[in-house]
């Protein structure tokens, strides 16, 4: 049975066939697949991580030598590995010195590989998002459930309450105009999320809603986390994303 949230089929079906025609995706499924068999077989932990290791270096490695080859006939496949690099990047889990946005080097690798996939997007937007990955459109009309609403708007007094501190604190308009389209953003983001979780939608459904968030960060405010800038700090603290 398809999810509501794949009604393409692309990873039940798609992925796996684009796997055979594209090694890169292919050992990135099996990396994947390496890294739930260690979290599920704590026992053979490290045998698993190993070959977790291994499929991800070969798939990352095979996706960089075509990225040079980017055209509008392979942009959806090459996507979707860069999409899968980003789902093994996080399924080893937190790292130390790594704080998703930023690490203590300074740019955080995740950001780095997101930079790719917006490379990607960016040179074949309406060629990638076409086919079988065309995005959905839910035509139903969104629906907050009482106890939603009242978490969402505890949640919301806060965000606002920070958008209110940075314009009264910010005096540099274009400063001011990064926070408050970060903050807007945020704020959609957290409606759409209690809106799907007003009808149980899975938390992995919720998955590229908080995502596109940090993807739509303008780099000026990454800049600023990655130099460990005070005012950036204290926002992400505030909104409690660190």
């Amino acid at each position: 049975m398809v999810e509501d949230g794949d009604r393409n089929g692309v990873w039940q079906n798609h992925i796996v066939q684009w796997g055979m025609e594209f090694p890169s995706i292919l050992h990135l499924i099996l990396a994947l697949s390496a890294l739930h068999l260690a979290y599920k077989n704590p026992e053979s932990r490290e045998k698993y991580m190993q070959q977790a290791d291994d499929h991800f270096i070969f798939g990352v490695q095979t996706v960089t030598s075509v990225l040079s080859q980017l055209n509008a006939e392979n942009c959806q496949k090459i996507y979707m590995a860069a999409v899968m690099i980003c789902f093994n990047y996080f399924g080893r889990g937190p790292r130390p010195g790594e704080y998703l946005i930023f690490s203590d080097a300074g740019a955080a690798e995740w950001q780095v590989l997101m930079h790719g996939v917006k490379t990607i997007v960016m040179s074949y937007h309406a060629k990638v998002f076409s086919g079988i990955l065309k995005p959905n459109v839910d035509e139903t009309e969104p629906i907050l459930s009482d106890s939603m609403r009242v978490e969402l708007h505890e949640h919301t007094i806060h965000v606002e309450a920070l958008q209110r501190l940075i314009e009264q604190e910010t005096t540099d308009e274009v400063e001011r105009s990064m926070y408050t389209k970060a903050i807007d953003d945020l704020l959609e983001i957290m409606r759409e999320v209690y809106e799907k979780r007003s009808i149980r939608d899975p938390g992995v459904g919720l998955m590229h809603l908080l995502i596109g968030w940090l993807y739509r960060l303008p780099e000026e405010l990454v800049g600023l986390l990655e130099q460990k800038e005070p005012r950036a700090l204290n926002s992400l603290v505030f909104v409690g994303i660190k």
